[in-house]
């Protein structure tokens, strides 16, 4: 029997008049309308940025983060919290010099630039805070969520949720070392002409946190590729190969459950209510098949990355000989730093947000499935369309939730029913004012300008905007990842679709998560419609060798499963060569 239809009402943030301000839409992290358990994580934010603009001298007051129609906006928060027209020049050189509060702000963020707190950082995420994500992690997990009583439930879900709001503070304060990033790309420029892409071939194969997992994976491939039986079994990998499997080769599965434990408890998007990839292992067995099909061999692939980026240094050393000593220390002191916390961005995301988020889900699940079984939700997974602190406050309190359920259902087919705005409001901010502001604050805000363009991406301008999808014969993106390849289309929405990728697709999808980084192995090249140079879909497929294109806008809406496409990701461009 199907569900009846959920008929959409509007969010009260649809009814509500636009906040002040500039906002923009923030698809890179949040491609999908939030859960309601999910909202906290914005007032998160909010308050973690306003305490690092003050304690950093940070030239903007931080970040703020809403819900707009239901879809997730962010706006940069100026100097004085109001969105104002610049004011001229020559007023900012003065009030920047004569106003106590600014001059106390740059002095904070001189001491913080003279005191390398985002190197400080760096040493405290390799010294301290993995070690402690890591072994609060793994405790969490351990906890047997069935032997607790529903109060001892309660608390968990709650501890649960405060580890999630302290590692998003840390995901925070690991945010400012990605500066070292802008520093490097600074000196290329000026010392050797390159630019972005050239820069980021100087770091390549140093994500390893990136490609470990389909390391991993392959080498249960390799166990797999001696077995007939399993792989057999891989060939069509369903909801009961698993069961199958652990009947037919023991050992293999006692391998494939290892795996699990330590790969797959992390969330596939930065989300509560999509499942984790422990929790659908069939996706992991066919990723597995995918391996085999496409002979994937990292250790060729590692080997290819490490000689890239020894060749990218060669040919950095080699024009810098001819120029002064100092600019050689200076481009290898810096080429260091960025060494050092490359691989700390994709490490952050995994132990500061993916594990946490699939932590925090399953404890939510088990309030879920009592609150269910107490006729309070209909189902557990309804736990989702509860904000974080009325779930533990209904068990505790026996609060009936169906009506509040429905509505937020029905909420949220309103929201997914009318697509997002790019914008509200009107940007008044103008051209940052860096010729006038003293050196440090000139050099941060550049640095932050440059970063929040590489991550977040600018939107690439579509040559015929207005016509209809099946009209449309190329696709103009940010080049993420050189090189082309010629493939068939597979669009992927989000996750519940992964089952429909094939060995040799060109993924075509919103913006990927690192935990996406399984199913790469498989795919031929990646388009997506957000992310910059340096977002995490970039990133990723680097590592992996695939060519990328990334901030197309709408390669979801123009390009169809099964069309031939070719990625060019040096030229940045997806070309439709035919299909349906």
């Amino acid at each position: 029997m199907t569900s009846p239809a959920i008929a959409p009402v509007a969010p009260p943030s649809a009814t509500a008049p636009p906040p002040e301000g500039f906002w923009r839409r923030e698809a890179s992290h949040f491609p999908r309308p939030l859960s309601p358990m999910y909202r906290v994580h914005l007032g998160w934010m909010a308050a973690i940025w306003r305490n690092l603009a003050t304690t950093h001298g940070l030239m903007f007051d931080g970040t703020d983060w809403r819900e707009i129609d239901g879809w997730v906006y962010f706006r940069l928060v100026p100097i004085g919290g109001k969105d104002r027209k610049r004011p001229p020049l020559w007023l900012t050189w003065a009030l920047v010099r004569v106003v106590p509060s600014m001059r106390r702000r740059l002095r904070t963020l001189s001491r913080a630039m003279k005191d390398d707190l985002p190197g400080q950082y760096i040493d405290r995420w390799y010294d301290t805070w993995r070690p402690h994500q890591e072994e609060t992690i793994s405790r969490l997990r351990s906890v047997d969520l069935s032997a607790l009583d529903d109060e001892a439930c309660a608390r968990h879900f709650e501890e649960c949720f405060a580890f999630g709001r302290d590692s998003i503070e840390i995901h925070f304060n690991l945010t400012l070392p990605v500066g070292t990033l802008a520093e490097l790309a600074f000196a290329c420029e000026e010392l050797l002409g390159w630019g972005e892409h050239e820069m980021v071939e100087l770091l390549a194969g140093l994500s390893r946190t990136s490609t470990e997992p389909a390391r991993r994976l392959a080498a249960l491939a390799a166990m797999a590729s001696d077995r007939p039986a399993v792989r057999k079994l891989l060939e069509n990998a369903g909801t009961g190969t698993l069961a199958r499997l652990e009947q037919a080769d023991p050992e293999f599965a006692q391998a494939f459950h290892a795996y699990q434990r330590e790969f797959s408890g992390r969330a596939l998007r930065y989300e509560l209510n999509e499942p984790t990839l422990e929790e659908v292992p069939a996706l992991t067995l066919s990723l597995i098949h995918d391996q085999l099909v496409r002979e994937y061999d990292p250790a060729a692939e590692e080997r290819t990355l490490n000689e890239k980026r020894r060749q990218a240094i060669e040919r950095a050393h080699s024009a810098l000989a001819s120029r002064p000593p100092a600019d050689r220390q200076r481009f290898d002191h810096l080429l260091a730093r960025a060494e050092r916390y490359y691989p700390v961005r994709e490490e952050n995301e995994f132990f500061t947000i993916s594990a946490p988020l699939a932590v925090m889900r399953y404890a939510a699940l088990e309030l879920g499935r009592r609150l269910a079984a107490k006729r309070l939700i209909a189902a557990p997974d309804d736990v989702f369309f509860l904000e974080f602190n009325e779930a533990p406050r209904a068990l505790r309190e026996g609060r009936d939730c169906l009506d509040l359920v429905a509505r937020r259902k029905a909420e949220r087919e309103w929201t997914l029913a009318h697509p997002a705005q790019p914008s509200f409001g009107v940007d008044l901010s103008g051209e940052p004012p860096l010729k006038v502001l003293p050196p440090d604050a000139a050099f941060n805000l550049r640095a932050v300008l440059w970063v929040t363009d590489r991550i977040m991406g600018a939107e690439a301008p579509q040559p015929v905007a207005e016509a209809k999808p099946q009209q449309i014969t190329m696709l103009k993106g940010i080049p993420a990842a050189p090189g082309r390849y010629a493939g068939p289309v597979c669009v992927i929405r989000d996750e519940s679709e992964f089952n429909k990728i094939r060995a040799g697709d060109v993924l075509v999808c919103p913006i990927t998560s690192p935990v996406w980084s399984i199913i790469f192995p498989s795919v031929g090249a990646l388009v997506t419609e957000s992310g910059g140079v340096l977002s995490h879909p970039a990133i990723i497929a680097r590592e992996y060798g695939i060519p990328a294109v990334v901030a197309t806008r709408t390669a979801t809406k123009v390009l169809k499963d099964g069309q031939q496409v070719l990625v060019d990701g040096k030229a940045g461009t997806v070309e439709v060569l035919s299909g349906p």
